[in-house]
């Protein structure tokens, strides 16, 4: 599994396990003993949502970035292979000029 997925994942889980229970304590202390018992457990979803929610786009973003790179590794992939191919071409037609050419008349000894 990527590296990235593993660390997204392992903070998903840890944000999603840590919201409620820290959540709970503190609302708990700081809410006087007259405010109603709906409110904390109102703040305590909106915790587990809003870590669900992360966790998600987190997850999206591993997936995203994962494509990105497949997409950048097949078109590397594909400039080679046409890089390659435009390599044999010139060499063969370097080849073809060399062949059609005459043979050159050796020099004259000068001395």
């Amino acid at each position: 599994m990527n590296t990235i997925l593993k660390t997204a994942l392992t903070l998903s889980l840890v944000l999603i396990l840590l919201s409620p229970a820290g959540a709970a304590p503190r609302n708990a202390a700081e809410s006087p003993a007259s405010s109603e018992p709906g409110v904390v457990v109102k703040v305590g979803k909106a915790i587990e949502h809003g870590a669900r929610t992360a966790a998600s786009w987190i997850e999206h973003g591993v997936k995203a970035a994962a494509s990105g790179i497949k997409h950048g590794a097949k078109a590397a992939a594909h400039g080679v292979e046409h890089g390659a191919k435009a390599t044999e071409n010139a060499a063969s037609h370097v080849a073809n000029k060399i062949d059609d050419q005459p043979p050159a008349s050796s020099p004259a000894s000068g001395n």
